[in-house]
């Protein structure tokens, strides 16, 4: 039986109230095992986890938002299951206000990686930050391009797939560094998590949680794109999409959502009309700098 965190905290209050009740209380809300394991004393290597986390907040630009927290964002609360904590290195301001995602292939040719660019940069300029997930190919060149914005532009925010002290992939180490300069980088997994296949499909809720729209530049049929696209479509969020050439394999999954209902996208403009405008530039706060703390 599935449960959502978010229903238990409505129930019984903050985390520290639900770790203070019995197991009979607990079971009212949870299967009587699940209820028993809550209720027991933390084992040694969960207790492991909190110590390592507290020690790494400490540091400049670290930092740990729960649910219960002022500075948890706001959109995430709109989907069906948030994070119960986020892991942010940067400035969490960056997780809060208008955001568009863009992803795409890891494999696409520079051409594509050059579209994927010069609209991040533009939407950042205007006031848009970009959602992407520190991956080869679209993602990478759209936080390039976001960070091309400069000072005036809204930023970039990477949401990873491993703990927030592990680089995936690990020659994006520079790229995440000018990014929590930036931006933020963001994970919901423990300190030291690797990268492991199950853990993107759950990163990519929150991708398509922080934005009001997905943009898809290059994308095959099989693409993890296209599954933030679809939970972006399940959350009330806009899905745009670039076309292609018929005979580039890396087209179809954009052909795809725009046979499924994605607008489709030729110009930047296509993009905030079809969010029905939003900020422009100049519009993003003036922000203090964020020391960036050690990234291993």
């Amino acid at each position: 039986m599935l449960f959502r965190s978010c229903t238990l905290l409505g129930a019984l209050g903050l985390p520290e109230q639900i770790y203070a009740q019995r197991a009979t209380a607990l079971a009212r809300q949870l299967p009587e095992a699940l209820a028993r394991q809550l209720a027991a004393p933390m084992p040694a290597d969960m207790a492991a986890q909190v110590d390592s986390a507290l020690q790494w907040v400490e540091a400049p630009g670290h930092h740990v938002l729960t649910l219960s927290d002022p500075g948890y964002p706001q959109n995430l609360l709109t989907i069906a299951d948030p994070p119960i904590l986020l892991y942010v290195t940067g400035d969490p301001a960056y997780l809060q206000g208008p955001a568009l995602a863009v992803g795409g292939a890891r494999t696409s040719p520079p051409c594509g990686q050059e579209v994927a660019r010069a609209f991040a940069r533009h939407l950042a300029f205007h006031g848009w930050r970009v959602i992407g997930v520190l991956a080869l190919g679209i993602d990478a060149a759209a936080h390039e391009g976001a960070l091309e914005a400069g000072p005036e532009g809204a930023g970039t925010v990477a949401v990873m797939g491993t703990g927030i002290d592990r680089i995936y992939p690990a020659r994006h180490r520079d790229l995440a560094h000018r990014i929590a300069a930036h931006g933020a980088l963001v994970s919901e997994l423990p300190l030291g998590t690797g990268a492991l296949p199950q853990h993107f499909p759950k990163r990519n809720r929150i991708v398509a949680g922080l934005a009001r729209g997905v943009l898809v530049v290059e994308a095959a049929r099989q693409s993890g794109s296209l599954i933030t696209a679809r939970l972006a479509g399940e959350s009330g969020r806009e899905v745009f999409a670039i076309p292609g050439s018929i005979h580039s394999p890396l087209s179809r999954g954009c052909h795809a959502l725009i046979r499924q209902g994605a607008k489709l996208v030729e110009t930047a403009a296509d993009i905030t009309d079809g969010l029905g405008g939003g900020p422009q530039r100049g519009a993003r706060r003036a922000r203090e700098s964020v020391a960036v703390g050690h990234i291993r």
